[in-house]
Order: structure tokens, then C-alpha cells, then sequence
């Protein structure tokens, strides 16, 4: 789930030795960084659409701060099923095989026979053991595969404090960890002096930029805002959403419809669903659409299980206290 957050940091924070063969491309990146930091310069204060919307994106909501999702939680899942086979036999083996095999060692009979065991059943106990022991080491090497979905806080959340006027975003540290951005220094990615927007069916990400030459930090940061955006007119809604909170106050706003902390099952068989709705909403009921649906079920169906499992395997945010006395105060601190 966090791979692009975490490519996004390497990519960001990377050194001249890590980016050689690139140069061009990064002098390119950081003429553009200057160019929409001068020409996006207060646009916190342009609207940008008339139906402001949540967009399915909201965890709180409250006179002094709002919580946002990022983008790519229904990306989640993939390293669950791709390393199950190997979660399978560092956790499994054990108690399935190895265990048992002590009684070779320590009692000198094969387990399931209760027989003697001769120098074969030594060697094929001394085998099992190293199979094992090949499989842990490879869970090891790959632990920080595991990382991006499992034993991590389960969200990034991303807070708008519309009392002291900053941004407060709470991500594990090799995501980009926890910052605070002021929110006269965000850049978003929609044109405010461009309005028309189609409502035709495609998936949209809104990114919020932070450049350096803005915020003094040492590196530019970007962070992938709202749920899966079903066509620019919503991701143009969601930033105006946003804006007019910190701007305005939620009263001026519709109430959200806020999601669920606990992971509900019921919420992971929406995920792979999500791939597919802008094609369903394209053609719907129709025999095709049917077909690709019935198709993919079983692998939607596996794909739910396992974004379920990753959300299980997951703590709840936590929020360090000093960045949740601040995030949360209704007055500049």
C-alpha cells in the first residue's frame, strides 16, 4: 500500500550520485517546482468549482480540523498475496513439521511411525529444518517488503487545521514521515484559471505539492489525496471541498459522510470493486460488463481477503502527542 509513498520519498529526497543518467530530467522537475510555486500563489483563495463535494474521502470532520485519506488504500493486499506462500512456511512449518522432527533427535524415532530412525530419517529431519531456515531468512530479506501493508498504522491520514492554518500529515517515517506544512504553501494539482471540467468516467488523483522553494524544507514533498476519483469535475470538487473548509468553515459546506475507523469486511470488498466501477458506470448491466464481472469475481473475492488480512495485520493512526496536541488546537500554538 505504501510503495508509492515510499517510491515518491526516494525519488524526492535522492542524491545527485543516485540520480546519475537523470540530471536532465530532475533540472526539468525543479523549473516546473518553480514555475507553479509563482503561479499558483494563493489560490487557496480562487474557487475552483461550485458543487464543493467530499468525495467519499473524509475520516472527521469538526469545527477545528479535518481528517482526509490518501489515494491508493485499495491498492492493498498484493504483498499479503504474494508472500503468503512464504507466511504459510515460516509460520506453518513449524507446527506441521518441524516440531514433531524433534522427537528424531531427541528420542531417536520417527514421528509418525514411532520407529527407530536410521541415518535417512536424520537427514531428511536436518533437511526440513534448513528448508525452514531458508524460508525465514528469505521472510527476513523481504520484511521491508512486508512493511508497506502489514504491522504499520493502518491509514495516512492527512489533517486540515483550519484554526492555526496548517497541514499536519501523519505517515510511517520511510513513507516521509510526519510534517507540518502551512497551508498558504500547498499547491494542488488543478488549474484555477480552468473551471470547465467533464464529468466523463477515468480515474483522478488529487496531489497536493509542498516545494521547497515555498515551505524551506530541504526537499519538495507530495502527498495523493481522496478515494479513488471517478472523473476530474470530482477531484475539482474534492480540492474546493478542502479549500472552503480551511477558508470558510464547515458551515458553509455539506455535512460529509464520514468513513468508518474499523476496518469493516464489508469495506474490503469494495476495493477491487473500485477498478471496475468507472467501466460498470460506462456500460452497466450490460451482457459484457456482466461477463468481465462473473469472470473476475473469484479474483475480487481473493483480493478482498486479503486487503481485509492487511488491514488486520495493522494498527489503528496513531498520533505522536506533541503532533496531536498541536494538530488538534483550535488557536495557533
Amino acid at each position: 500500500m505504501y510503495f508509492i509513498e515510499w517510491l515518491m520519498r526516494r525519488t524526492l529526497t535522492a542524491s545527485k550520485k543516485d540520480i546519475t543518467g537523470f540530471e536532465g530530467d530532475m533540472k526539468q522537475f525543479e523549473k516546473a517546482t518553480e514555475k507553479y510555486g509563482k503561479q499558483y500563489r494563493g489560490m487557496q483563495e480562487r474557487q475552483v468549482s461550485d458543487a464543493p463535494s467530499d468525495a467519499r474521502s473524509i475520516y472527521r470532520m469538526n469545527d477545528t480540523y479535518m481528517d482526509v485519506r490518501t489515494f491508493f488504500n485499495e491498492w492493498r493486499g498484493g504483498v499479503v498475496l504474494g508472500l503468503s506462500p512464504l507466511l504459510l512456511g515460516v509460520f506453518g512449518f513449524p507446527f506441521s513439521f518441524l516440531i514433531p522432527l524433534l522427537d528424531v533427535f531427541f528420542h531417536g524415532v520417527w514421528p509418525t511411525t514411532g520407529e527407530s530412525a536410521e541415518v535417512l530419517d536424520y537427514v531428511a529431519a536436518v533437511f526440513m529444518w534448513g528448508i525452514w531456515l531458508v524460508m525465514l531468512a528469505a521472510f527476513v530479506y523481504l520484511f521491508w517488503v512486508f512493511r508497506m501493508e502489514c504491522l504499520v498504522q493502518r491509514h495516512i491520514v492527512i489533517r486540515f487545521n483550519r484554526k492555526t492554518r496548517k497541514i499536519y500529515i501523519n505517515r510511517p517515517n520511510f513513507a516521509g514521515g510526519n510534517k507540518v506544512y502551512d497551508w498558504d504553501d500547498v499547491v494542488a494539482s488543478v488549474d484555477p484559471d480552468d473551471q470547465v471540467v467533464t464529468k466523463q468516467r477515468k480515474r483522478e488523483i488529487l496531489m497536493l505539492f509542498f516545494f521547497k522553494q515555498r515551505t524551506g524544507a530541504e526537499y519538495h514533498d507530495v502527498v495523493f489525496l481522496g478515494a479513488p476519483l471517478r472523473s476530474d469535475h470530482e477531484l475539482y470538487a474534492l480540492w474546493e471541498y478542502i479549500r472552503r473548509y480551511m477558508e470558510e468553515g464547515p458551515a458553509s459546506l455539506p455535512k460529509p459522510k464520514c468513513i468508518p475507523s474499523f476496518p469493516w469486511p464489508w469495506r474490503s470488498l469494495l476495493a477491487p470493486w473500485s477498478f471496475f466501477e468507472n467501466k460498470w458506470a460506462a456500460a452497466p448491466w450490460s451482457p459484457g460488463m456482466i461477463a468481465l464481472v462473473v469472470i473476475a469475481s473469484p479474483l475480487m473475492l481473493i483480493h478482498a481477503v486479503a486487503h481485509w488480512c492487511s488491514l488486520l495485520l495493522c494498527w489503528p493512526v496513531y498520533w505522536p502527542r506533541k503532533l496531536r496536541r498541536e494538530s488538534t488546537a483550535s488557536g495557533p500554538v
